[in-house]
């Protein structure tokens, strides 16, 4: 198998996105090498076993499809994905494709979330990071050294891709935060305040001075005053500063097909429907709104017997339909 295939075989099966046919051809290939004792590097497996852990919790919702109740995902096929992850790929293989993910994180990004619409909009950032936008809110990304930095405005919930050797900073007017490994909520809609509540890990927090206001643990949040220049630090719950992420993903009876425009809209993808009957399936869904595509496609799929593939930015879906 040459370089390039390899490569696009591993990354796809990572991204959840490899066919049964792909999957066989890379442990087919895999099992070719084993005479060189080909292992997945543990920590890279521990992290991608934990990633998928992760994915599996966060479907947890009830979705119905043709106005018919159906029984929660959770635990569904659980052994399977679970162990997905545990597919063994050579340590170069593994080292390639690290480089060249790391030659993408290197690249800058702009993206806004129109208010027009009232909807947020998902991001995934070239060093795999994720960002969910608030409607009306924006980011600009880039690399400044060893540094990943973000210039928001507005208010997005953050998931960062934890990386040592690359400090993750995120700017909000005079307020600096630097993520040492979490999820946490940025809040500077006003210009009168920064809000900085953390859901996971722990971030540090401070001002144009580089004066520290805060180290922030899960469930712990930080108002800044901009024009009295005074921090407020408080215990919150955390998943009730992020309500606004769910809003645009609740919904009773929609039309696969209008929910396949605002997922189009939401994570930048095209969504086909090989079947045109499927278009016309209502469902209703109950979602955090801090899932990935993959998630989200996952769940819905999983639920009404369907399937789905996804090239690039065009995910085609498929399945009998609703009577």
């Amino acid at each position: 198998m040459k370089e390039e295939q390899l490569l696009a075989l591993i990354e796809k099966y990572l991204d959840g996105t490899a066919t049964e046919q792909e999957k066989q051809r890379l442990d087919h290939w895999y099992r070719e090498q084993s005479e060189q004792d080909a292992v997945w590097h543990a920590d890279s497996a521990k992290e991608e076993q934990a990633l998928e852990q992760r994915m599996l919790l966060h479907i947890y919702q009830h979705i119905r499809s043709d106005g018919v109740p159906v029984k929660n995902l959770w635990h569904r096929n659980l052994s399977r994905y679970a162990a997905a992850v545990l597919l063994g790929v050579s340590v170069c293989a593994a080292y390639f494709l690290f480089t060249r993910k790391q030659d993408k994180a290197d690249q800058p990004l702009a993206v806004a979330a129109p208010a027009s619409l009232s909807e947020n909009r998902f991001v995934v950032l070239p060093d795999s990071s994720t960002v969910l936008l608030h409607s009306g809110s924006s980011i600009r990304y880039a690399m400044n050294g060893r540094i990943r930095e973000v210039y928001l405005k507005g208010e997005a919930f953050f998931d960062v891709k934890h990386k040592t050797a690359n400090p993750f900073v995120i700017y909000t007017g005079n307020i600096k935060t630097t993520v040492l490994g979490t999820a946490f909520n940025i809040k500077a809609n006003s210009g009168e305040k920064v809000v900085v509540s953390v859901s996971r890990g722990k971030v540090s927090v401070s001002d144009s001075k580089e004066h520290v206001l805060a180290t922030l643990l899960p469930n712990q949040q930080l108002v800044y005053n901009v024009n009295e220049q005074k921090a407020l630090q408080e215990n919150v719950e955390a998943q009730n500063t992020i309500k606004w992420a769910k809003s645009d993903m609740q919904f009773d009876d929609m039309p696969f097909k209008q929910l396949a425009e605002r997922l189009s809209r939401r994570y930048d993808v095209s969504v086909n429907f090989k079947n045109k009957e499927l278009e016309k399936c209502l469902i209703t869904g109950r979602f955090n709104g801090t899932e990935t595509l993959n998630q989200i496609l996952l769940a819905l799929t999983e639920t009404m017997g369907a399937s789905y593939t996804m090239d690039g930015k065009t995910v085609a879906l498929d399945g009998a339909g609703c009577n």
